[in-house]
């Protein structure tokens, strides 16, 4: 993860999206106001479903019991195609 003020991350904005898309990486940009951290949208979108998850009371239940169940070897009985049927 690099870090570099805002002012540099401005002059390299193209070189940083890059880094950042390319390489799944982040960049802290810096200033006396306040540090910011440049991530890609997957990433955002992929922290923004976890938190959702986290915050649904009923969706971390059933994640929870699902890893659970995975560990005591209990499983459906279905094949990942079975399952998405339906998506095809």
């Amino acid at each position: 993860m690099e870090a570099l003020s805002i002012s540099e991350a401005r002059s390299r904005l193209f070189e940083l999206r890059k880094i950042v898309v390319d390489n799944q990486d982040q960049v802290i940009m810096t200033h006396k106001q306040g540090n910011v951290v440049l991530i890609s949208l997957d990433e955002w979108e992929a922290y923004q479903e976890t938190m959702r998850l986290l915050n649904d009371k009923a969706a971390l239940k059933a994640l929870v019991n699902s890893f659970d169940r995975h560990d005591r070897g209990e499983t459906s009985g279905k094949t990942i195609e079975e399952i998405f049927t339906d998506l095809a």
